[in-house]
């Protein structure tokens, strides 16, 4: 009886570690996440200013980039 005793208390200090390795796990993701999410604005004027500046990043990125021979145009032609 002792014995099966110990091996639910090794099962459920099991399961409650991996529950704590879940959360943390669940926390390292949503702070990856919040890297990439843009941060909330509360006037409009910043958020246009911000989707201005967000629009010539990727224009700068962009350019140039579409050059492509006269064999590719002839296919889509």
């Amino acid at each position: 009886m002792k014995n099966t005793n110990n091996e639910w208390m090794k099962l459920m200090m099991l399961v409650m570690e991996y529950f704590t390795l879940q959360n943390e796990l669940t926390k390292l993701k949503i702070e990856e996440f919040s890297e990439w999410e843009p941060p909330a604005f509360e006037c409009e004027e910043c958020f246009a200013k911000a989707v201005e500046e967000a629009a010539q990043t990727v224009e700068e990125a962009v350019q140039g980039e579409h050059e492509f021979d006269d064999d590719f145009q002839g296919d889509w032609a």
